[in-house]
C-alpha cells in the first residue's frame, strides 16, 4: 500500500508533541494501532527510526529531532496548498443520529452556523431513541447515552449523567413520602421508559445488589422528556437524568427520593464507526460537534 505522506507526517508531528501514541490516537480520533502502523511505515520510507520506544513511553531519536523541524515546515506549506481541496471536500451529506436532549435546537443551530462556509455540505439530523445500525442506516456520527461504547466505534466521552428517582412536591404533599422501594412500588403511580427492542419497560436501575422496574406503570414513553412532563404535573414518580431534573430540583418543583441509592452513572458519547477512509467532511463535523457538546454538557469529575 502506498504511504500517504501528508497523513504520515501529520501523525508524526502530533506524536512528537505528545510522546505517546495513545494520546496521538485520541487527538486524531483513530485507533492507536493505526498510529503505530503509520509511524512504522514512515520510518521504513525514511530508512531511519524516528522514536526510541520502551514499555512506558517514547522519545525522539536524534534523526527524529532533526526531521521534526523540516516536517513541521513542510506540513504547514502543504496545508496551505490544500486549503482549496479542503473546501471542495466539504460537500455531501453527513448523517447524525442522537437521542432527544436539552438544547438540541441550540446544538443544531450552532453546528449549522459553524458549517455556513460550506453550503454544499448537508446535515441529515435524526433525533431518535432507537439504536441505528451504523452500516445499514449509513449513519456517519451518533450521540449515545450508555454505560460504555462498543470497541468498534471511535468514541469521545462528553460527560457523566446521574439518574435519580424524582417526584413533584405536589404529588408528595398529596400522597406522602414513600417509606422504601416496596412502598413506592405498591402505593404510588410510576412512569417508565420503553425499551424499543422489547416494547417493555426499562429497569429504573439494575445492579448486582438491587434492581427496580415499574411493574404496572401509570405512564410509559419512548424517551425521558415526556416522562418529565408527567412527573412535573404530579401524575407519577419516575427516574430522570440530571440534565432534566436538576433545574426543577433547584426551583423546588421536584424532589429527589432515596438519594443514597447506588444508581449507576451513564455516560454521553459522541461516536463514529471505524472506517479505513473516513470522508473529511465527517471528521470535520465530528470535531465541531464534540466542541459544541462539551460546551453545553461537560462537567468535571
Amino acid at each position: 500500500m502506498m504511504l500517504d505522506k501528508v497523513e504520515a507526517v501529520r501523525y508524526f508531528c502530533i506524536a512528537a508533541e505528545t510522546l505517546h501514541f495513545r494520546e496521538t490516537a485520541n487527538r486524531l480520533a483513530i485507533s492507536p494501532q493505526v498510529v503505530t502502523r503509520m509511524i512504522a511505515e514512515l520510518e521504513r520510507e525514511l530508512g531511519e527510526p524516528l522514536f526510541k520506544r520502551n514499555t512506558r513511553n517514547i522519545s525522539l531519536t536524534d534523526f527524529g529531532q532533526a526531521f521534526l523541524a523540516d516536517a513541521q515546515q513542510w506540513l504547514k506549506a502543504t496545508e496551505t496548498l490544500f486549503q482549496t481541496d479542503f473546501k471542495e471536500s466539504m460537500s455531501g451529506t453527513v448523517r447524525i443520529t442522537l437521542p432527544r436532549l436539552p438544547n438540541n435546537d441550540v446544538i443544531l443551530t450552532e453546528l449549522l452556523t459553524a458549517l455556513s462556509p460550506y453550503p454544499d455540505l448537508h446535515i441529515d439530523w435524526r433525533p431518535d431513541t432507537a439504536l441505528y445500525n451504523s452500516i445499514t442506516r449509513q449513519i456517519d456520527i451518533g450521540i449515545r447515552i450508555s454505560l460504555e461504547m462498543e470497541p468498534h466505534f471511535i468514541a469521545k466521552k462528553i460527560t457523566h449523567i446521574k439518574e435519580r428517582i424524582v417526584a413533584s412536591t405536589a404529588l408528595l404533599n398529596r400522597l406522602g413520602q414513600p417509606r422504601d422501594l416496596d412502598d413506592l412500588q405498591n402505593r404510588f403511580p410510576l412512569c417508565a421508559e420503553i425499551n424499543p427492542q422489547t416494547g417493555k419497560a426499562w429497569h429504573w436501575f439494575n445492579t448486582a445488589e438491587q434492581s427496580f422496574v415499574a411493574k404496572k406503570p401509570y405512564f410509559m414513553s419512548s424517551e425521558s422528556y415526556s416522562n418529565l412532563a408527567v412527573i412535573l404535573k404530579g401524575l407519577a414518580i419516575g427516574v430522570l437524568p440530571d440534565y432534566y431534573y436538576l433545574p426543577h430540583v433547584q426551583t423546588g418543583k421536584l424532589k429527589i427520593l432515596f438519594p443514597d441509592l447506588p444508581i449507576p452513572e451513564w455516560k454521553m458519547f459522541l461516536y463514529r464507526p471505524y472506517q479505513e477512509n473516513t470522508p473529511l467532511r465527517v471528521i470535520h463535523v465530528f470535531g465541531l460537534l464534540e466542541k459544541i457538546l462539551v460546551k453545553h454538557y461537560h462537567t468535571t469529575g
